[in-house]
């Protein structure tokens, strides 16, 4: 596919790689698969839509638990038909004939199907071994979706669910059985402290903390954009100062102040890879869930990247969660899988 971009940026590829207990990704031809800390996999095959254009998506998650089944979602285009024909190679298996594909309540032009466990049998025993899955509305292609790539990608998911060589894998099955498939492990517990009023707050840096802002962009502060201040415990706030830009992220350096924005120091933060920072792309913080979020775009139209949340626990700042989208192909938010989760 042509048009295919997979050129994102460095910083939200480093967040997704990590060892055990940490998310993990990787890119297959037209196809990536993103698997949290838990074991929680998906696989996504990226395609054109019909003739409204714009991205296709098939997502295959699975989660990690020995039993857990497949499933499968699309996301084509679609005005007219209330069902679509799934073919393989030109080939629609009979389950696949007339499969009822619901609009979006955000984009009525485009439509959510989900597949049944008996349909999602039926495409992945022909998935692996084709070259492209169209997707019919009436007589007209709603999606092409590419499967180059989607043998590799589910054998991926096999191997970092441990079900490789078991009758319950995609792809690499083997005479095991599925009880042979190990439990995930468990997300980390992480809880909020409790919220504190946010009254009479400063308005401004101070002279301390704006010394530490010397070696920011000449021009920064011409933009208007107020810090993000809010106070985590009494005597204990926390500042997000504009300090850089790029063409589609605008950079935040993170501090701790006291109530007057006097003893700043930089607040260091540890991504769920274990990366640490004391500067963030695009931040907002809700004081009363004690959450700090950021968004990492890969480019300006938001359809790749990472969005990350850490919480205040009373005592640091851990991280709570985060969706990945490791391929610029038009998927925006609402649709990327978890990269990491804690409870």
């Amino acid at each position: 596919m042509g048009w295919r971009n997979s050129g994102l940026a460095a910083t939200a590829i480093i967040l997704a790689i990590g060892g055990a207990a940490k998310a993990d990704s990787g890119s297959f031809g037209d196809w990536a698969v993103v698997c949290d800390n838990v074991r929680n996999c998906a696989a996504m095959g990226f395609g054109e839509l019909g003739e409204t254009g714009g991205a296709a998506l098939l997502q295959l998650s699975r989660d990690a638990a020995p039993d857990a089944p497949p499933r499968i979602t699309l996301i084509t285009a679609g005005t007219e038909a209330a069902s679509l024909r799934l073919a393989v190679d030109g080939a629609a298996p009979s389950g696949l004939a007339a499969v009822p594909a619901t609009p979006m309540e955000s984009d009525p032009e485009r439509r959510l199907t989900e597949l049944t466990p008996a349909q999602t049998r039926e495409l992945l025993a022909v998935l692996v071994n084709g070259r492209t899955l169209t997707l019919v509305e009436g007589q007209n292609p709603a999606a092409v979706i590419s499967l180059s790539g989607s043998s590799a990608a589910l054998r991926f998911v096999d191997d970092r669910q441990k079900r490789a060589g078991t009758s319950s894998a995609l792809v690499a099955k083997g005479p095991r059985p599925a009880s042979a498939v190990p439990a995930p492990p468990q997300p980390p517990v992480v809880k909020a402290a409790a919220a504190v009023g946010q009254t009479r707050l400063p308005r401004a840096p101070s002279p301390a903390l704006q010394a530490q802002l010397r070696d920011c962009d000449d021009d920064i502060f011409d933009l208007g954009i107020e810090p993000e201040i809010a106070r985590l415990v009494q005597g204990k706030l926390f500042w997000g100062v504009v300090c850089s830009r790029g063409a589609y992220n605008v950079i935040y350096r993170l501090f701790l102040t006291n109530e007057a924005g006097g003893e700043a120091r930089p607040l260091e933060l540890t991504y769920p890879s274990g990366e640490t920072t004391s500067e963030l792309m695009n931040i907002s913080f809700d004081p009363e869930a004690q959450t700090l979020t950021n968004f990492d775009k890969g480019r300006g139209l938001g359809d790749c990247g990472a969005v990350t949340r850490w919480v205040w626990t009373g005592e640091a700042f851990a991280a709570q969660h985060q969706i990945l989208m490791p391929e610029c192909q038009g998927v925006l938010p609402d649709y990327w899988p978890v990269s990491y989760q804690s409870r």
